[in-house]
């Protein structure tokens, strides 16, 4: 990581001398500022091409994807109706590695996330 800052550091010196030239008036240092633009493109590509892949952060986990809850409709915790409706699309992923999805209660509106089983 250190051999690629420097060198970006320097990349970098670089570029801000391109940008000297071309600020300056004339078209005496056109083409060495072609030149060093040139380079600073190569060096660039070079970069690129040596630049370590990142690993997939998903690559060690099993893609698993959500399944919707086993009933649409429970209990509902506060008013004990079977009014506690699931919400389409609303499945995330819970803290302890599973799935949860939201529900919504309608008859006293009381809303919550339950674990998918």
């Amino acid at each position: 990581m250190a051999d690629t800052t420097s060198r970006l550091t320097s990349l970098k010196a670089r570029i801000t001398e391109l940008a000297d030239m071309a600020d300056m008036a004339g078209r005496d240092r056109e083409g060495e500022a072609r030149g060093l633009a040139a380079e600073l493109s190569t060096d660039l590509d070079r970069l690129m091409a040596e630049r370590p892949a990142r690993p997939d952060p998903h690559a060690d986990k099993p893609s698993q994807a959500p399944r919707a809850p086993r009933d649409d409709v429970e209990r509902c915790p506060v008013c004990s109706l079977r009014s506690f409706n699931f919400q389409k699309g609303s499945i995330r992923e819970s803290a302890d590695g599973g799935f949860e999805a939201f529900y919504r209660c309608g008859s006293c509106a009381h809303e919550g996330w339950r674990e998918i089983k």
